[in-house]
C-alpha cells in the first residue's frame, strides 16, 4: 500500500509538471515547486495510517504489558467502530451508536487516567465493544447489499435492537469504574450534611426568591474539603469528544504550517488537512497569485493555533478514510 501510494504521488509529480508547464507562464522552478507540492499532498493524503500507541502510566512488569495490550484493543475497536459510523445510512443508528461512543470515549479516557482499572473493565473491552464492533461491520456488509427481503429486514431491525440493549451495558460498565469514588462521594456528603445540620443549617435548596446580601462572596478559597470534590469533578466531567494524541496533533499542525507557508498557493496544506476540494481550487487559480498570500497566512494560523483548536476544526478530516 505505502509503495503504491509512493508511486502515485510521483506519477502526480510528473503530470502536473508537465500540466504546469503547458498552461502557466511561470518559470521551470515554480512549475516543479508546484507539482512537488502536488505530490506531497497526494502521498500525505493518501499514506495509510500507522497505529500509534499510547502508552499508560504503569511499570515494566509482565501484569502491565497486559492492561497495555487491553487498553490498546479497547482503543482500537473504539476508533474501527468511529470510522464505520459514515457507513451507516440509518440515522437513527447513527446516531444511537454516537452517542454509546460518547460513553465509550469517557472509559477510555478514565481508564488512560486510571490504568489500573482496566482489569475491572475487562467485560466491556473483550466482550461488550468487541461485540458492537462485530455488529456494526455486519450489519454495514448487509446493508451494502441493497436487499429489502423479509429476511433481511428482520436481521437489521434485530441488530438495531441489540445494539439499542448493549448502550445499557456502556453505561452500567462505566458506573462500576467509578463505583469507589461515588461511594467516597457518598461518605463525604453524608458527613457535610451531618456537620450543616448540626450547625443548624437546612441542606434543602433555597428558595430562589430570597434576597443575597450583595458583596458577599460564596466562593470558598484554599479549602481542604473540597479538593476530593474538585478531583470528582475533574474525573466526572464530560471530557473532550475527540480522543488525541496531543504529540501527533502538534505533529500535524507543524507540518499543515510549513506546508501553507512554503506551498500554500498550491493548496498543499488543503490536501493534507483533508480538504481536497479547496487543495484543487487553489491549485486552479495559483495562477493568480492571491492563493500563495492566503496559504502563507493560513499556514502563520496553523502554527501559532491552539493544539486542542486545531484538534477540533481539522484532526477529524485528516483520519478519516
Amino acid at each position: 500500500m505505502f509503495s503504491f501510494v509512493m508511486f502515485l504521488a510521483v506519477i502526480t509529480t510528473i503530470l502536473a509538471f508537465i500540466g504546469f508547464d503547458m498552461i502557466t507562464h511561470f518559470s521551470d522552478i515554480v512549475n516543479l515547486i508546484g507539482a512537488v507540492a502536488l505530490g506531497v499532498g497526494v502521498f500525505l493524503t493518501f499514506k495509510p495510517n500507522k497505529k500509534k500507541q499510547i502508552s499508560l502510566d504503569l511499570d515494566d512488569s509482565e501484569n502491565s504489558k497486559l492492561l497495555q495490550e487491553s487498553y490498546q484493543k479497547a482503543l482500537e475497536d473504539y476508533n474501527y467502530i468511529k470510522g464505520s459510523l459514515k457507513y451507516i445510512r440509518d440515522s437513527e443508528l447513527k446516531m444511537h451508536v454516537q452517542d454509546m461512543q460518547k460513553v465509550s470515549l469517557n472509559i477510555l479516557q478514565y481508564l488512560q487516567k486510571h490504568p489500573e482499572k482496566i482489569t475491572l473493565a475487562r467485560r466491556f473491552i473483550d466482550y461488550y465493544q468487541d461485540i458492537v464492533a462485530g455488529l456494526i461491520e455486519k450489519y454495514v456488509e448487509i446493508e451494502n447489499t441493497q436487499l429489502n427481503t423479509d429476511s433481511v429486514n428482520d436481521i437489521k431491525e434485530r441488530t438495531k435492537n441489540t445494539l439499542y440493549g448493549l448502550s445499557n451495558a456502556y453505561t452500567e460498565q462505566f458506573e462500576k469504574l467509578i463505583n469507589d469514588q461515588l461511594l467516597d462521594m457518598d461518605a463525604e456528603l453524608k458527613v457535610m450534611e451531618n456537620t450543616i445540620k448540626a450547625d443548624g443549617f437546612d441542606v434543602k435548596k433555597q428558595d430562589r426568591t430570597q434576597e443575597i446580601k450583595s458583596g458577599f462572596s460564596y466562593r470558598r478559597k484554599n479549602c481542604m474539603h473540597d479538593k476530593p470534590m474538585q478531583r470528582m469533578r475533574w474525573q466526572l466531567k464530560h471530557l473532550p469528544e475527540k480522543f488525541f494524541d496531543s504529540d501527533e496533533v502538534l505533529r500535524k499542525k507543524l507540518i499543515a504550517g510549513g506546508l501553507g507557508i512554503l506551498f500554500g498557493g498550491f493548496g498543499a496544506h488543503k490536501f493534507y488537512l483533508g480538504k481536497t476540494f479547496m487543495g484543487i481550487f487553489y491549485l486552479l487559480f495559483s495562477w493568480t497569485g492571491i492563493p500563495f498570500i492566503a496559504g502563507f497566512i493560513e499556514g502563520i494560523r496553523y502554527l501559532f493555533m491552539d493544539k486542542d483548536d486545531f484538534y477540533r476544526k481539522f484532526f477529524d478530516n485528516m483520519n478519516r478514510g
